[in-house]
């Protein structure tokens, strides 16, 4: 079902006696960067298998990147030849430094009406979330799916993080980087703003990766635009 969000408000009804949903956050930004806790904080085989889970996060010493959509599981890994190995699974005992999760068994989807750039973009998940009823105050997974322009995204590699580098860009020049002119992707985002510097930065209420089918690849999105038409989902029974 794809709705332009000026019809969109009618059609939401359903869901809204749900019982309410919240994430599920191990770990934190502002401990990594700023205490070197890198540690594990949590393991996935505590969240799956379980095809309702989306996740986001870091590996354990900062060894990598974890995406999860629909319990399908995606680790990528820096390697020395600057490229990034990934390895797909529904099963994983693989520890995390960081992660935000939710389970969603139901979503409802909007079409972008117009172009979003990424300076837009924290503003334009809140507007059409708002679209969505969902609470603004709260705190909740979202999903991009289509054809992306300008897709820039990076594998964090602990090995290479200078000691006392504590900022975003010091762990961005700690990592593997790429970029795509055009890209048929899958973004998993997770919206809170409550929680920066624990896993959004202090100056964004979203954090989010990326998943490519061809080439095989997942990380954070460092840049993106998201191109009218664009479908993109929010939990229908988290209001």
């Amino acid at each position: 079902m794809r709705l332009l969000l000026t019809a969109l408000l009618p059609t939401l009804l359903f869901g809204c006696n749900a019982a309410p949903n919240d994430l599920e956050v191990h770990g934190a930004l502002k401990a990594m960067f700023h205490q070197g806790q890198t540690g594990t904080m949590v393991t996935l085989d505590t969240l799956l298998p379980n095809s309702n889970v989306y996740a986001v996060g870091a590996l354990t010493e900062l060894s990598g990147e974890i995406t999860i959509i629909a319990g399908e599981t995606y680790l990528s890994y820096p390697q020395s030849d600057g490229s990034a190995r990934v390895e797909v699974s529904t099963h994983s005992d693989a520890g995390a430094t960081l992660l935000v999760s939710g389970e969603v068994d139901q979503w409802v989807h909007i079409v972008t009406p117009h172009a979003i750039a990424w300076e837009e973009f924290d503003y334009a998940i809140t507007k059409l979330a708002a679209g969505a009823m969902l609470n603004l105050d709260g705190r909740w997974p979202f999903m991009l799916e289509g054809t992306f322009e300008d897709l820039e995204w990076h594998v964090i590699d602990g090995t290479r993080l200078q000691a006392g580098g504590t900022s975003h860009k010091d762990h961005l020049a700690a990592s593997v980087q790429s970029k795509l002119d055009s890209a048929k992707a899958k973004l998993i985002g997770f919206y809170s703003p409550r929680d920066r510097t624990i896993f959004t930065h202090h100056d964004s209420t979203t954090h989010v990766h990326c998943v490519l089918e061809d080439p095989l690849a997942t990380g954070h999105v460092d840049h993106v635009t998201i191109p009218k038409g664009t479908l993109v989902s929010f939990p229908a029974n988290w209001r």
